[in-house]
């Protein structure tokens, strides 16, 4: 297996929506925060804005442009950056199929005009690849590279199987989901060292990614963080002796192995917390002997008690509008420097 797919393995689509936009300006449409989703849009054809919630930013689109929201944040497209927006769920004439989850929309005046085609993509466990929690909040992938390439044919039979609904179309897009996702990596990974604003994570992770060793033991972590992990039987597991494996993983991860361990447990707990496992079950799925040292190591990664993230996320789920509140230091970013030392 090679290192990209090592690293991607224990990653699977769950759920997938997908939508075909044909839209005349003045046009606006919101999505709003949705958990573990990977959002991928293509503008086919005219032009579009994308601004994601809070920050104020606006990234211009164009023909060709493929933009990804990878982890599930609030954002929306329109034709313009002051034109107003319409929830997707309460767009006018929308037309849903089956399980509503395909959907062919029209909308807006009879200005210029836009074809978008988006994929949003539940993911089962997106910590589970540390090359996806390093991704920044929304990145364009543009140009005329291989893996490009390849996903913008894959986007445009999306847009064909949404436009057309033919026989078998449901078990294609179900299907195309995961390969979807695995193309939008590796184009991103093809970019990684174009732009001086990819981030400094992710190149790490590419740079490790080249080395057979360090690869073997990320995929080895990423698939089993409850695993009982040693540097010892990492190294054994890759053929390394302990320092040597040490040196070579920190020196391209960027942290020591059980530092990078550790920020997956906590990674794959906050997603177990937001869908409402109990601490019991949420410290045997991440390795950890009992609640209490779940909890202890819970709280010095993230600040908070695991108990009150769980019912922080459940009021949000409960009512959208709630204010977002505490939120753990390492959810979507960069984590702070593990505390636990190599053993």
């Amino acid at each position: 297996m090679d290192s990209l797919s090592e690293l991607l393995s224990s990653v699977r689509a769950r759920a997938a929506s997908w939508a075909c936009l044909d839209a005349r300006a003045p046009w606006g449409v919101a999505l709003r925060g949705r958990p573990s989703t990977f959002c991928i849009h293509h503008v086919v054809s005219g032009t579009a804005w994308l601004s994601t919630e809070n920050d104020g930013h606006a990234l211009a689109l164009t023909t060709g442009d493929v933009v990804v929201v990878p982890h599930g944040r609030a954002h929306s497209l329109r034709d313009r950056t002051d034109t107003p927006v319409i929830a997707l769920e309460e767009l006018p004439g929308v037309r849903a199929s089956g399980d509503e989850r395909v959907w062919h929309l029209t909308l807006g005046g009879v200005g210029t005009e836009a074809r978008v085609t988006s994929a949003l993509v539940e993911l089962e466990d997106p910590f589970s690849a540390p090359i996806v929690s390093s991704l920044p909040p929304v990145f364009r992938l543009a140009g005329a590279g291989a893996g490009q390439t390849s996903l913008v044919e894959h986007l445009r039979l999306l847009a064909g199987e949404i436009e057309s609904r033919p026989f078998g179309s449901d078990l294609v897009l179900a299907r195309m989901a995961d390969v979807l996702f695995v193309h939008v990596m590796r184009a991103y990974v093809e970019t990684l060292g174009d732009e001086p604003s990819r981030s400094c994570r992710s190149l790490e992770l590419v740079s490790a990614l080249r080395d057979p060793g360090v690869a073997t033991a990320l995929g080895l972590m990423s698939r089993r963080p409850e695993h009982p992990w040693t540097v010892a039987s990492l190294a054994e597991q890759v053929g390394l002796s302990r320092s040597a494996f040490a040196a070579r993983f920190t020196s391209l991860v960027g942290e020591p192995p059980l530092g990078f361990l550790t920020r997956m447990r906590m990674q794959r707990a906050t997603m177990l917390l937001r869908e409402g496992a109990t601490l019991a079950l949420t410290s045997q799925l991440t390795g950890y002997a009992s609640e209490a040292s779940f909890s202890h190591a819970f709280r010095q990664w993230s600040g908070m008690a695991p108990g009150a993230y769980r019912r922080q996320q459940h009021a949000r789920q409960s009512d959208p509008r709630a204010e977002p509140g505490a939120r753990p230091r390492g959810e979507g970013a960069q984590d702070p420097p593990a505390r636990r030392a190599d053993r």
